[in-house]
């Protein structure tokens, strides 16, 4: 990992973005989603396991662009966990509505590859994790943190950020932790593998656990 720089967002006044539900559609811009609840439907799918499963087909991506990445170092695909706490020194009461503020202050992109995180042992009704991207801006390569978005996201639900696609750390909500299992592509060159910039003070997301 590297961080490219420092933004500072304390002149800009309050920013706050609302959090939305994860669905196929709010997050399309980013990358998809994994939540068979939403693509039972409408995915490709067929019978497997002699009956007793319905597989449904490619519903997300996995893509390794590791080919142009300038070091011309060759990247595996890996199976990580991340073991994730919510990280309650940016959490406080949202004295407005009683809900609750997050305040960003990083975001990080992998530039060759998409990255998807599954959650492990939540239940599938249950609010697991909040989720927060950002467009990038061409003028500048960076991203475009004043158009974030925020999604919140329930136990049985997977994220697939896009190639190069802006996004928080993950941030676990509630007690104790989420474990996610989490396919990405790696080379291990710091700069091919991720990027970060930090934000100070930071931008606030709200949302309702």
């Amino acid at each position: 990992m590297v961080v490219l720089n420092t933004v500072e967002t304390s002149n800009d006044g309050p920013i706050t973005i609302k959090a939305v539900p994860l669905t196929p559609e709010s997050f399309k811009e980013f990358g998809a989603i994994i939540s068979a609840d939403h693509q039972v439907n409408d995915a490709p799918q067929s019978v497997a396991n002699q009956g007793t499963a319905l597989k449904l087909h490619k519903v997300a991506p996995v893509t390794n662009n590791y080919a142009d990445a300038p070091s011309g170092t060759p990247a595996t695909a890996n199976w990580n966990i991340f073991r994730c706490s919510a990280p309650l020194h940016l959490i406080e009461k949202n004295k407005a509505n009683g809900g609750y503020l997050y305040t960003a202050k990083v975001l990080e992109r992998h530039p060759y590859t998409t990255q998807t995180f599954t959650p492990m042992g939540k239940d599938k009704d249950q609010i697991g994790y909040l989720v927060i991207c950002a467009p990038n801006d061409p003028q500048t390569d960076r991203p475009d943190y004043k158009k974030a978005k925020g999604f919140i996201c329930k136990g049985n639900q997977s994220v697939t950020y896009g190639v190069s696609t802006w996004h928080a750390p993950m941030i676990a909500l509630g007690e104790g932790y989420i474990d996610f299992a989490v396919l990405v592509h790696e080379n291990g060159v710091p700069e091919e593998d991720c990027e970060e910039i930090v934000y100070d003070p930071g931008f606030l997301i709200s949302f309702e656990q």
